[in-house]
């Protein structure tokens, strides 16, 4: 009867924990956002986009330097580099305001207004297509 009843208490107490370890593991990742995919503002919003690339054409090693950032107050910085005399210089930065809908990234500097579409985002490179049809692509790395 004693070995009967320290069976049957051995398997509920392992029951029980069974169960605790099941609801422990089942509820510790419900409240966790960091598998969804980040919504196109949050990536916008994320850092300072340098130029990098333009199809057809390119960009030369001091507009490289030249940067979009973009806040979530939907005011943009812009800074700007060209050569002076054969020396890259910056050029004083411009704050301008954007609209995002969608993939339509509209900017907004003084008068100009520029419409571009996103073909494409991530972390970490931005890919544009601006109002002549060219395709920019953006990354976090300046040059």
């Amino acid at each position: 009867n004693i070995k009967i009843n320290t069976y049957i208490m051995k398997t509920v107490k392992t029951i029980a924990i069974l169960c605790l370890l099941f609801l422990t593991y089942s509820c510790s990742s419900s409240d966790d956002d960091s598998s969804e995919t980040p919504s196109t503002e949050n990536l916008l919003t994320s850092g300072i986009w340098y130029l990098e690339s333009k199809t057809p054409g390119s960009f030369t090693a001091c507009e490289k330097k030249s940067s979009f950032e973009f806040k979530t107050d939907n005011t943009a910085v812009i800074a700007n580099f060209e050569v002076n005399s054969g020396t890259c210089e910056a050029i004083q930065p411009v704050t301008g305001t954007y609209t995002l809908n969608g993939s339509s990234l509209v900017l907004t500097r003084g008068s100009e207004t520029i419409s571009t579409t996103i073909n494409s985002i991530t972390s970490n490179e931005l890919s544009l297509t601006d109002p002549n049809g060219d395709t920019i692509l953006f990354d976090k790395t300046q040059g």
